[in-house]
């Protein structure tokens, strides 16, 4: 199930890719220098089709990892990996190929970031494992200009939302650790001014029962997503909401399982809208589009403040180096997953 909802394509148009890799792809087939980010986990809703975008990189809830290699190994270590012999296999040759690029990407990651000051985040973010994953997800994005990137995309996962049991408790903790590490993050956004070019959707595999088993939910369909930056227009629901929660209600099934009335590619549409997709590159990045008339979707003008949206970065026709800054907007996708299966 989680599968499903990272990837959204379940008629597997386009195999063994996700939601953000195919909107990396895009953007990168436009000449767009894009960046894909896992923390602590990696997530098949970044996988793009082979050589169009960059593959995405994991990195740690406190960031980057060190690879350690003794000054001598590491030029075997290339010169090694590099050799290819006629009895040479493909699966050899493709996993030093990964190895070597893994490791040059870390050496550049880790030069990007370490030349910023140990002091990059002004807010105070809280220790927690989300917390802190946020906190990294900010100083990645501080370290952009050094990357020579226009559209970072991030994936983070929040678990021990499974709560058939002691609901209220755990929630509460829950919750408090949730809103304190995005009132962190929205705040050091804000210092950077770039909290109108980022956008942070929460998603999860499936809903909660509403009503209990005694002390907890259980497993549901429908829930509530939110969407969340500074150019989005907060405070409303979007979409059906349900107007009956009973029994007899035409959207309710046993215990309140609610069916849900819109469908997942409604707001990826609109944020493939809002970083610069054009129509004509939509079914790519929702395959399943087409099985939804324009009722069960959502205007991307409804859920963005046009005034409040920059243009579409531009692309340079000729990169003066690697880390060139010719671009006049970065855009920064963060979807956050709360995961509700364990």
């Amino acid at each position: 199930m989680t599968l499903d909802t990272e990837r959204l394509d379940p008629n597997d148009d386009i195999s063994r890719t996700g939601i953000l890799g195919r909107m990396a792809d895009v953007l990168s087939r436009k000449g767009y220098n894009t960046a894909s980010f896992a923390i602590e986990r990696n997530s098949v809703a970044l996988q793009g089709k082979p050589g169009v975008s960059k593959a995405s990189v994991t990195i740690g809830i406190n960031g980057l990892p060190n690879v350690y290699l003794d000054p001598g190994v590491d030029d075997v270590f290339t010169m090694l990996h590099n050799k290819t012999e006629f009895s040479s296999g493909i699966f050899g040759d493709t996993w030093s190929t990964s190895l070597i690029d893994s490791v040059a990407n870390n050496k550049l990651l880790h030069k990007a970031i370490d030349s910023l000051d140990s002091t990059t985040t002004t807010a105070r973010f809280p220790t927690s494992t989300f917390g802190s994953s946020l906190e990294t997800v900010a100083r990645m994005i501080a370290s952009r200009e050094k990357r020579g990137v226009d559209v970072d995309i991030f994936h983070v996962v929040l678990t021990r939302f499974d709560t058939h049991k002691r609901n209220n408790e755990q929630l509460e903790d829950r919750f408090k650790d949730v809103n304190n590490s995005l009132r962190a993050f929205v705040k050091e956004m804000k210092t950077m001014n770039l909290w109108n070019d980022v956008t942070l959707i929460q998603t999860s595999e499936f809903g909660r029962t509403l009503t209990p088993n005694g002390s907890g939910t259980d497993h549901g369909w429908g829930g509530n997503y939110m969407l969340m930056g500074g150019s989005v227009k907060g405070g409303q629901i979007l979409g059906k909401y349900p107007t009956d929660f009973t029994t007899n209600g035409p959207l309710t099934l046993h215990r309140g399982r609610m069916i849900p009335s819109t469908p997942w590619e409604a707001p990826f549409q609109g944020i493939a809208s809002w970083l610069g997709i054009d129509a004509s590159d939509m079914l790519e990045v929702c395959p399943n589009l087409k099985s939804f008339n324009s009722s069960y979707l959502i205007d991307p003008d409804e859920i963005f403040d046009s005034a409040k949206v920059s243009s579409a970065p531009e692309v340079p026709e000729v990169p003066s180096s690697p880390s060139s800054e010719a671009f006049s907007r970065f855009t920064c996708f963060v979807p956050l997953v709360l995961s509700l299966a364990a």
